[in-house]
C-alpha cells in the first residue's frame, strides 16, 4: 500500500498523545487530543441497527450495490470539499491501530475534511485556512468576481457557469471555465451508474426500476428532470434512495452548486400512507400565506409524494455536519412548478434526535411549566410542515428587476438560512390553518409549539454561520421581539405566549414570503443584520447548554 506524505508526521504526533512522559512533543499531542475529544463531544453517539437477515438474497443483493453505489459518490463529495482533507482521511486510515487516530479519523469524516461545520468553519487540526468555495471554484474566487466574469460570457454559457451542476475551473488563457460534474468525476460517475443499472435490473418493482435507469442516465448528463419526475412517482417500493446533488447549503460563493450526498432506506409503507391526507391541502396551505396574490404560486395539480424511512447508510453531503431528520426534493424549481416534490422523513432520525438533542436542550432552556408539552409527536408534527412548506411560497421571483428568476439564484448564499426559517414559520402558520379545518387535533397546538421551540434552540447551537442555526436565531430574536416567545430573566428560561403566538408567527412568515418574492439580497441581508444578532439572552442559552452534545 502506497504511504501519504501525511502518515509519519500523524504517526509522530498521534503516538505521543498516548505516551506517559511529558516531553514537548507530548505536551503538543496532548493539545491535540484534547482539542480532538472537545469536538467529538459535540456529537451524541446514538444506536442505530439494520438486520439484513430479513430480507430476501435478491433483496440484499440490491442494497448490496446501493450501499456501493453510495461509497463512489462520497469520494466525489470529498474531492467537492475538500482534496486536504481527503489525504488527511487516507493517511489517518492507515493508522488505524493508533486509538488517536481513530480519533481524528471519526472527526475528519463527520465534518468531511479538518473544518468544524458546527462551529464556524474553524480548524480542528492543521493550519488550513477555510475557503467558502471549497473544491467547486477556483481557491479565491469571490461572488463579485463570478458574477463580472459571467456577464462578459454569451448567454449559453451563463447559463452552463449557473447551472447546480458544474464546478468553475481557471482555463488557463487568464478567464475561467465551467465543467459539469459528470466531465470532471467521471471516474467514479461511470461505477456509480452500472451499479444502479444492475439493481434496477434486479428489483421486481417497475416504478424503482425505472427511477433508477432513469437516475443512472441523469448522473451521465446532468439533466436530472426526467429521473425526479420518476423518483416522485414511485409506488409501493420496499427500497428508496436520496442519491446525486442536490444541496446548495454549502456554497459560501454563489450559493447555487450542489453537492452530492446518498441515503440507502427502507420504506415504511404504513407510516408514509397516514402523511397522505395532507397532499390535498398544498394549494389551499398556499392561498392562505398571508401575503398579496402576486407572492403567491399555483399548487394545484401538483404532487406531493410522503415518505417514511429509516436509512441504513448516509454519505456525501448527508454523513457529515448537520445531520438532516427530513428532507424535501428535488430543488429544481422546473420540477416543483411542473410536478412537485417528494417529502422524505428518516424515523430512526427523527427518533434520534428527539431522545438525544432535543429533550435534553429543552429540559434546560423551557419554563418548567410548558415541558409538559414537550413530545416526539410535536417535533413529528413540526418536522412534517416544515417539509410540506418547503413546497409552498415563491420558487422564482415574484416582482422586481430579478423576476423570473429562480430566488436561490437572485438571493445568494443568504437564501438557504432565509428558505429553512421560511419552512418553520410558514409551516406552523399552516399548521394554525390546518387545525382550525380539523385536520390536525387542535388539542395538541401546545405540544407543536413548545416542541418547535425546543427545535429552535437546538438549531441555533450550531452556530449563526449555519444555514438552520443562522435561520433559527433569526426566528428566535423576531418572535421574542413580537411577544409569541418569552425570556424569563429570573430563571435564564424561555416560553410560548399562547395568547401572542399564532399571531407573531403570522407576521414572520409575510415578511419571509415577500423577501423570497422580492428576490433582493440587500434587502434580505438588512433583514439578517436586524435579526441575527447573539443577544445576552441568546448567548446565556448557548452557555448553559455548552456540555450538551449538538447534534
Amino acid at each position: 500500500m502506497k504511504k501519504h506524505p501525511l502518515v509519519p508526521f500523524l504517526f509522530l504526533l498521534l503516538s505521543a498523545a498516548c505516551q506517559p512522559d511529558r516531553s514537548p512533543t507530548t505536551g503538543a499531542a496532548d493539545s491535540v487530543q484534547v482539542a480532538i475529544q472537545h469536538y467529538l463531544s459535540q456529537y451524541s453517539a446514538y444506536p442505530m441497527d439494520f438486520n439484513a437477515s430479513t430480507y430476501s438474497e435478491n433483496d440484499r443483493l440490491i442494497l448490496q450495490k446501493l450501499v456501493e453505489a453510495s461509497e463512489y459518490l462520497d469520494e466525489i463529495y470529498w474531492l467537492q470539499t475538500s482534496k486536504y482533507g481527503m489525504l488527511l482521511r487516507d493517511s489517518l486510515q492507515q493508522l488505524h491501530e493508533n486509538p488517536a487516530a481513530s480519533d481524528l479519523l471519526t472527526l475528519v469524516k463527520r465534518n468531511g475534511g479538518p473544518f468544524e461545520l458546527l462551529n464556524g468553519y474553524v480548524p480542528f487540526i492543521g493550519n488550513q485556512t477555510y475557503y467558502a468555495g471549497e473544491e467547486i471554484y477556483p481557491r479565491g474566487m469571490t461572488a463579485a468576481i463570478f458574477d463580472a466574469y459571467v456577464q462578459t460570457l454569451p448567454p449559453a454559457e451563463q447559463k452552463k457557469f449557473m447551472s447546480p451542476y458544474t464546478v468553475i475551473r481557471e482555463d488557463g488563457q487568464g478567464g475561467y471555465k465551467a465543467v459539469y460534474y459528470h466531465d470532471e468525476y467521471a471516474q467514479y460517475i461511470t461505477p456509480i451508474v452500472q451499479l444502479l443499472n444492475e439493481a434496477a435490473d434486479l428489483t421486481d418493482n417497475a416504478s424503482f426500476a425505472k427511477f433508477l435507469h432513469l437516475k443512472a442516465e441523469a448522473l451521465s448528463t446532468d439533466d436530472y428532470y426526467d429521473a425526479d419526475v420518476a423518483w416522485i412517482d414511485m409506488k409501493d417500493s420496499k427500497f428508496d434512495i436520496v442519491f446525486g446533488p442536490f444541496e446548495t447549503y454549502s456554497d459560501g460563493v454563489k450559493g447555487i452548486k450542489a453537492k452530492y450526498e446518498a441515503y440507502v432506506e427502507i420504506v415504511d409503507e404504513k407510516a408514509s400512507a397516514d402523511l397522505d391526507k395532507y397532499t390535498s391541502y398544498l394549494q389551499e396551505m398556499e392561498n392562505n400565506l398571508p401575503v398579496p396574490p402576486v407572492y403567491k404560486s399555483n399548487a394545484s395539480g401538483l404532487t406531493a409524494t410522503f415518505v417514511v424511512v429509516n436509512d441504513i447508510i448516509r454519505k456525501g453531503e448527508g454523513a457529515v455536519g448537520y445531520q438532516a431528520v427530513a428532507t424535501n426534493l428535488p430543488n429544481d424549481p422546473a420540477v416543483h412548478e411542473s410536478k412537485g416534490t417528494k417529502k422524505t422523513f428518516w424515523k430512526n432520525m427523527l427518533t434520534a434526535r428527539f431522545n438525544a438533542i432535543i429533550k435534553p436542550v429543552s429540559e434546560q432552556l423551557i419554563d418548567e411549566s410548558q415541558l409538559q408539552y414537550l413530545s416526539d409527536e410535536g417535533f413529528f408534527q413540526f418536522v412534517l410542515m416544515h417539509e410540506i412548506c418547503h413546497a409552498i411560497g415563491p420558487r422564482t421571483v415574484k416582482v422586481g428587476p430579478n423576476k423570473g428568476k429562480a430566488v436561490n439564484a437572485a438571493i445568494g448564499p443568504n437564501y438557504s438560512p432565509l428558505e429553512e426559517a421560511k419552512a418553520d414559520v410558514s409551516g406552523l402558520h399552516s399548521l394554525a390553518f390546518l387545525m382550525k379545518k380539523g385536520v390536525v387535533d387542535k388539542e395538541k397546538a401546545k405540544s407543536f409549539y413548545v416542541s418547535y421551540l425546543g427545535s429552535l434552540f437546538r438549531s441555533i447551537r450550531f452556530g449563526l454561520d449555519e444555514a438552520h442555526g443562522k435561520g433559527a436565531a433569526m426566528s428566535l430574536s423576531y418572535l421574542k421581539d413580537q411577544g409569541g416567545i418569552v425570556y424569563n430573566d429570573s430563571t435564564g428560561r424561555w416560553l410560548i405566549d399562547f395568547d401572542k403566538f399564532e399571531n407573531s408567527v403570522k407576521q414572520l412568515t409575510t415578511d419571509f414570503i415577500i423577501l423570497e418574492g422580492d428576490g433582493d439580497n440587500t434587502k434580505v441581508q438588512a433583514f439578517f443584520d436586524q435579526w441575527t444578532k447573539e443577544t445576552p439572552e441568546l448567548a446565556r442559552a448557548i452557555e448553559v447548554t455548552r456540555m450538551l452534545p449538538i447534534d
